[in-house]
C-alpha cells in the first residue's frame, strides 16, 4: 500500500558540527538564511550532510547490520555477543533501539540534504550554473545513500524531500519501492549527470560514485518485485565497465591491491570513500575507522601470542565480532579439490609467536597434546604458533599429527561440523579424555580486508585506524551487471564474461554460462565481496533472507530467524514515542 509521507522525526533545529575530513562549522546564532546566501556558507551546510556517515556508518557500526545475521558470519566464538545483530537476539526479545543510530543519523543528515537542495538558489556568488549543479549534486547523492540504508534496514519509512523547520508529530511511512522511485533513483540520476569527474578534495562523490550507487539501487529494486529498473542497472554498470578512463576508475591488476595500505588513500577501484585522519578536526578524534577490529579471532588465547606491546602490529589484533560460517569457507572450496585464490588473499590463517613460549601442563591438557609435548617444550619467538587449515591445503597432509606438534594446527573439521554448525564441544583423547568446551574455537580465519590503514594511538591504550572506508568498488559493478543480465536474459555468455573478468584477475578458474544460477551469483559475491557492507542487502534482494535459507546455510544464525519479522529492523522507540499516530507504526513482531 502506498502512503504519503509527512516528516518523521522531531529533528533538532541547530546545525551540526561537520564531518571528519570537512571544515568544521557551528554558526552559533547565525541564521540558516544568512549562511545560505554565500558559497562559503553553503559549503558548510553541505559539509553537515556528511557528518553521520563517519559518526555511525562506514568504519563505525554499519558492518553489524549489513554483514551480521547473514549466511556468511556468526558471532565471534559463535557466542551471543552482539546477539541483536548477529543472531537475531538468540531467541530472546530484540532491543527496539538496536538500530536507532542509523535511523536518527539518516534523518538528521537527510534534513541537511533537503536544506541544501531547497536553498541552492539563494546562493549569490556561484561562479556559474555548473558549479551550482555540482555543489547541490553532493546533497542529492548523499540523500539517496541515506535513504537506501533506511529502506533496506527498516522497510517502509517516512519520506521527506523538503527542509523541516518546525516539529511535525504525525508520521506516515512510505513503501520502499516508492522511495526508490521518488527519491533514490532520481537523486542518483541527477548526481550522475552533474557531479564532477574529479573530486575537488578527498571524500567527495564524483560521477563514478553516483553511477555505481545508481546501478546498485536499480538492481536492488528487484527485491521489491520490480523488473522495471534492471535494464537501467545493467546500462549504468556498463558505463563504468566500458569507460574506466573517462570516470577515473578501473580494476587493480591484483585483487589484494584493493586492501593494501599504499592504495588506501588513493584507491583506483574504490568509487567512493569515507575519509578518516588524525589531522581532521575534533570529530571522533580518538576513534576513527574501527572496521579493522571486527573480523579478528583471538590468537592471544594461546600463550605464545601476547597483545601487550604489540597492539599496533598487524596480526596481533584480537577479539573481533565476526566468525566465518562454514558456508562462507566452503564457497572458496572448488569441486576439483582446489581453493579459490581469493580465500588466501582475504583471510589470515597463520600467526607467529611473539614471545619465547614454554608449554605448561595446563596448556598441554587444554590443547590435548600427545606425550611428546612435555612441560617446558619450547616455541621460539617468530616461529609458527597457530595455523588453520582446510582439507584442500598442503598442510592438511600432516593433520593426523596435529596434536603432536608444538604449535596449534587447527583442523577445519574440529571447528565445523557436517551439520554446518560451529563445533562448541571437543572430545579430548590424549589428556584427561572426555567431552569439553572446544579449545580451538578461538582460532579461525580472520578477514584482512580492513588492514589497510595505519593504526594510531591518539591517547594511551586507545587504538584506531586512519584508513578510508570504501563505500563501493568497481568489482561490485561487474557483479551487478552479471546479475542484471541473468534476470533479464538468463544464464548467458554476457553474464559469464562479467564474472570471468574478476575471476581472471584473481587467477581463479573461469566459468561458462551453464555454471550460473542465483545461488552461484550469491556464492560469487561472497567470494569477492565478503565483509564489504552488503551481504544482508544481497539476501534481501534475492529473496534469501528467510528462515529456510539461513537455517540451511548457517544454522547457528538461521535457527533464531523469525519469518515476517526479521527481514527488517525495529523502528526505534524514540520515534514511536515522539509521534501522534503510534498505533500500528512499529514493524511486525517488535
Amino acid at each position: 500500500m502506498k502512503k504519503k509521507s509527512i516528516f518523521p522525526y522531531l529533528i533538532s533545529a541547530g546545525l551540526m558540527i561537520s564531518s571528519c575530513s570537512l571544515e568544521e562549522f557551528n554558526p552559533s546564532g547565525v541564521t540558516v538564511d544568512k549562511v545560505a546566501e554565500s558559497k562559503t556558507g553553503f559549503d558548510k551546510l553541505i559539509n553537515s550532510c556528511y557528518f553521520d556517515l563517519s559518526r555511525y556508518f562506514y568504519g563505525r557500526n554499519l558492518l553489524l547490520v549489513t554483514e551480521g545475521g547473514t549466511d556468511i558470519w556468526t558471532a565471534d566464538l559463535n557466542s551471543n555477543n552482539n546477539q541483536n545483530y548477529m543472531k537475531y537476539a538468540s531467541g530472546g526479545a530484540m532491543s527496539i533501539d538496536m538500530a536507532k543510530d542509523f535511523w536518527n543519523g539518516s534523518y538528521d543528515a537527510i534534513n541537511y540534504c533537503n536544506l541544501v537542495i531547497g536553498r541552492v538558489d539563494q546562493v549569490q556568488d556561484f561562479a556559474n550554473d555548473q558549479e551550482k549543479r555540482e555543489k547541490v549534486s553532493e546533497a542529492h547523492f548523499l540523500r539517496a545513500l541515506y535513504y537506501f540504508h533506511l529502506v533496506e534496514q527498516f522497510g517502509a519509512c517516512p519520506l521527506t524531500t523538503t527542509e523541516t523547520t518546525n516539529a511535525e508529530t504525525e508520521s506516515i511511512r512510505t513503501e520502499p519501492l516508492e522511495i526508490y522511485e521518488q527519491v533514490i533513483l532520481p537523486d542518483l540520476r541527477f548526481a550522475a549527470d552533474n557531479l564532477p569527474l574529479v573530486a575537488k578534495e578527498p571524500g567527495r562523490p564524483t560521477k563514478k560514485a553516483a553511477l555505481g550507487l545508481l546501478a546498485r539501487a536499480a538492481l536492488q529494486t528487484k527485491g521489491y518485485g520490480s523488473t522495471a529498473y534492471l535494464e537501467e542497472a545493467l546500462a549504468t554498470a556498463k558505463k563504468l565497465i566500458d569507460n574506466p578512463g573517462t570516470y577515473g576508475t578501473g580494476l587493480f591488476a591484483d585483487f589484494t591491491d584493493n586492501f593494501n595500505a599504499a592504495n588506501n588513500k588513493n584507491n583506483l577501484e574504490s568509487l567512493f570513500q569515507i575519509t578518516y585522519s588524525q589531522n581532521y578536526g575534533s570529530t571522533n578524534v580518538y576513534d576513527h575507522n574501527n572496521d579493522f577490529k571486527r573480523f579478528y579471532c583471538t590468537p592471544t588465547a594461546f600463550g605464545a601470542i601476547q597483545s601487550a606491546g604489540f597492539q599496533l602490529q598487524i596480526g596481533r589484533w584480537t577479539t573481533g565480532n565476526f566468525m566465518p560460517s562454514k558456508y562462507l569457507l566452503d564457497v572458496f572450496r572448488n569441486a576439483d579439490g582446489t581453493l579459490d585464490p581469493r580465500y588466501s588473499m582475504s583471510f589470515q590463517t597463520a600467526w607467529t609467536a611473539n614471545v619465547n613460549y614454554s608449554w605448561s601442563q595446563d596448556a598441554i591438557v587444554q590443547y590435548d597434546r600427545r606425550s611428546n609435548i612435555g612441560v617446558g617444550t619450547q616455541l621460539e619467538d617468530g616461529a609458527l604458533a597457530i595455523k588453520f587449515v582446510l582439507p584442500e591445503e598442503d598442510e592438511y597432509t600432516t593433520i593426523s599429527q596435529k596434536l603432536a606438534l608444538p604449535y596449534l594446527l587447527i583442523d577445519y573439521n574440529d571447528l565445523y561440523g557436517t551439520d554446518r554448525k560451529v563445533r562448541m564441544k571437543y572430545t579430548r583423547t590424549n589428556q584427561q579424555p572426555g567431552l569439553v568446551d572446544n579449545p580451538f574455537i578461538s582460532f579461525y580465519p580472520s578477514l584482512t580486508k580492513f588492514n589497510s590503514g595505519h593504526l594510531v594511538m591518539p591517547r594511551s591504550n586507545t587504538y584506531t585506524s586512519d584508513a578510508n572506508a570504501s563505500v563501493m568498488r568497481l568489482a561490485e559493478v561487474y557483479l551487478i551487471a552479471a546479475e542484471a543480465e541473468f534476470y533479464l536474459r538468463g544464464a548467458n555468455a554476457a553474464a559469464a564474461n562479467y564474472i570471468n573478468v574478476l575471476r581472471q584477475r584473481a587467477k581463479a578458474s573461469l566459468i561458462t554460462a551453464g555454471t550460473i544460477d542465483l545461488q552461484f551469483l550469491l556464492d560469487e559475491r561472497a567470494r569477492e565481496l565478503c565483509g564489504e557492507y552488503g551481504r544482508w542487502y544481497d539476501l534481501k534482494r534475492t529473496g534469501k533472507l528467510t528462515k529456510a535459507y539461513l537455517t540451511e546455510k548457517n544454522p547457528d544464525v538461521g535457527q533464531y530467524f523469525i519469518e515476517g519479522t526479521h527481514q527488517v529492523r525495529p523502528i526505534p522507540q524514540g520515534q514511536v514515542d515522539a509521534i501522534s499516530n503510534p498505533e500500528g507504526y512499529q514493524n511486525p513482531g517488535y
